[in-house]
């Protein structure tokens, strides 16, 4: 009763004073020291071997020091309820395996010793010691495979159940494989009819005799003129932002300036390197993360950032930045970062490629945001990023960043701010006085934020910027490579060689527009947005989703399938953006948008109208039916139709 008692108190304390000692919150230690303790176990089971009975001491000791493990987690527990502010210590998920392989090798060891009969010299302190190691082993393999079942979310299991099952089928049962072929290459047939044009000329194999310039540049603008169509005439959701025929003739005297140079090489262009850096000093100004009060020699913590080729790349490198700097300074070694259901899919590739966990929450069902509450309850030691957007793709909405960075704050995680479609809004929105709550620097959590310039920043496709809280975290997104045979080598994107005429186009057209030209057209699609939002409220069978506070508007319907609107007003020729989880659609506005709001409003209106008529006996065709579809199937078919609609968008 005694050794029960000393090892509950010891173990109980140890984890305690861990725990105060790392802000109540993070890592026990790394696995070294859980090893270390293992080992330690182990020679104290072979030491007892060597001056004991083995069979009646040393093996029992094994075993019955197993016996008071579950007492000591439960006290362990009470004390963390009593406590609350004593979070649940981190554990590595692959120390489950670890433990198990040094505790069976442990007890074989005493097995093979167990018929040696050696003078008994063992003292009860270290009977009792060698009892606390082996209990703080297994105590750790407990709580780490515990961890692990309550991290492992039922629709995450279910997922990987039903995607595995479908890959098992398409793999070994030939009957299954055949059909899914046969349906696979009826849908590419049928794909390629609908996305490809039969009479289109193709060029397979290089030339034998190159073309003169004359006729490419003729070829080149009779196709351009052909497809920019659509988007001139406003009927596109977002894709071209500004189209202004003086700005696109300024982006493209600005590329050709500079459409050789790399900034790779800033010995050759050092232009480019200070187009860069200027860019990013001036989007951070605009996310209030420059300290203007202060002198430049005093500014030591001012925002920093970096240009890369989009709001995916930004969004990645943030990602990345977060993993290398919170699991190397917190020993994480499966960190997870924390998403809402409606933030960009871009979220899941940077989790995807950087091997982070991507735990998902629920929106509010009233506002479509991010559920706070959610959340917060999903924190844990492992998680490194909390995710939030400024404003959400599918519904516009911005998310409650002010109590998200609250809890940055509280948890002492990073916040990402995915500023990709609103960077070059909502701070000139807000100026302008428009409902625009916090979601910049201004809140001390945010650490992170994307911004594309080639959005509403009107530059050319291909720039985005991503800035930092300060230069350490930075860093934490470079590539350096020191012992490559090639030389030092080190990027601060992804890429190696880039685009340098799209940062001088980028740089140009901040410079063009400069805040004045930025306001005024802000004002415009923030009206136009308001306008259209309130004519698409009033029409009978239709619903907002969330409330439009910058340039989405969103709407679905409960009277009908609002697939079946969308796919009537692609008939009339527009392109318009079809969403799922909840079904709805939605406009991006723009410039372009600005100019045709009204055909937009009279065209929506009457395929409305079309199809309160027809009522549920009108077939659904294009998207209602492919939505309608995916919508009845599991992920594992959903994904063979995406990379067969891909593999037709890569054909020539």
């Amino acid at each position: 009763m005694t050794s029960l008692r000393s090892l509950i108190i010891d173990v109980t304390n140890s984890y305690i004073s861990t725990r105060l000692a790392s802000h109540f919150s993070r890592s026990l230690g790394s696995d070294t020291e859980v090893i270390s303790t293992i080992l330690i176990a182990g020679i104290g089971s072979i030491v007892l071997l060597k001056i004991g009975p083995a069979k009646s001491v040393a093996i029992r000791t094994f075993r019955n020091a197993t016996a008071p493990i579950c007492t000591a987690v439960m006290a362990y527990r009470a004390i963390t309820v009593l406590f609350p502010s004593i979070a649940p210590f981190k554990v590595e998920h692959d120390l489950f395996d670890y433990v198990v392989s040094a505790l069976h090798y442990i007890y074989t060891v005493m097995e093979h010793y167990s018929s040696l009969h050696l003078p008994s010299l063992l003292s009860s302190s270290l009977m009792t010691l060698f009892r606390d190691l082996v209990g703080l082993a297994i105590i750790r393999m407990i709580v780490t495979y515990g961890q692990s079942i309550r991290r492992t979310s039922f629709s995450e299991l279910k997922k990987d159940i039903i995607e595995s099952s479908f890959q098992w089928a398409k793999n070994t049962i030939p009957s299954v494989a055949k059909e899914l072929q046969k349906e696979e290459d009826k849908m590419e047939v049928d794909l390629e009819e609908s996305l490809k044009d039969s009479t289109r000329t193709r060029t397979l194999v290089i030339p034998p005799k190159g073309r003169t310039s004359r006729s490419l540049l003729l070829d080149l603008k009779k196709r351009g003129k052909v497809e920019n169509r659509k988007w001139e005439d406003g009927l596109v959701s977002g894709a071209v932002y500004c189209g202004e025929k003086d700005h696109t003739d300024l982006l493209n005297a600005a590329y050709a300036a500079f459409s050789l140079a790399n900034p790779l090489h800033p010995d050759i262009w050092p232009s480019v390197n200070q187009f860069e850096a200027e860019i990013c000093s001036m989007t951070a100004s605009l996310m209030n993360g420059t300290l203007h009060d202060l002198p430049l020699d005093q500014i030591v913590n001012s925002v920093v950032g970096c240009l890369s080729s989009g709001g995916t790349e930004s969004i990645i490198l943030a990602a990345k930045a977060h993993r290398e700097y919170y699991c190397k300074r917190r020993g994480i070694k499966h960190p997870e970062i924390i998403s809402c259901t409606t933030a960009h899919a871009a979220i899941d590739k940077a989790c995807e490629i950087l091997c982070c966990r991507n735990v998902k929450i629920p929106y509010d069902p009233d506002t479509y945001a991010l559920d706070i509450d959610a959340l917060e309850a999903a924190i844990t030691s492992d998680t490194i990023l909390l995710y939030s957007s400024a404003p959400t793709f599918p519904q516009g909405v911005v998310d409650p960043i002010k109590k998200l960075s609250d809890l940055a704050v509280k948890h002492d995680v990073g916040l990402h701010v995915d500023c990709c479609l609103g960077g070059f809004v909502l701070p000139f929105a807000k100026k302008l006085g428009y409902p625009v709550p916090e979601f910049d620097f201004t809140l001390q959590g945010v650490t992170s934020m994307s911004c594309d310039t080639h959005k509403y920043g009107y530059a050319s496709k291909g720039t985005s910027v991503v800035l930092y809280r300060n230069k350490e975290l930075r860093r934490c997104q470079y590539f350096c490579y020191p012992e490559w045979t090639g030389g030092l080598y080190v990027t601060p994107t992804i890429a190696g060689s880039r685009p340098g005429a799209l940062s001088a186009a980028c740089w140009a057209s901040m410079m063009a527009m400069g805040e004045d030209g930025y306001s005024s057209r802000v004002s415009t699609i923030m009206d136009a947005t308001q306008e259209i939002a309130s004519a698409v409220a009033s029409m009978p069978g239709l619903y907002l989703l969330g409330s439009p506070k910058s340039m989405i508007v969103c709407f679905d319907s409960k009277d009908f399938n609002i697939y079946r609107v969308g796919d009537k007003m692609t008939k009339m020729g527009w392109s318009l953006n079809s969403l799922q989880k909840p079904a709805c659609i939605h406009l991006c506005v723009t410039l372009r948008t600005v100019e045709h709001k009204d055909k937009f409003i009279d065209d929506l209106s009457q395929c409305v109208d079309e199809v309160v008529f027809e009522g549920n006996d009108g077939a659904l065709t294009g998207n209602a039916a492919i939505y309608g579809m995916s919508g009845s199937m599991p992920p594992g078919p959903i994904n063979e139709l995406l990379k067969c609609y891909t593999d037709t968008i890569l054909k020539a």
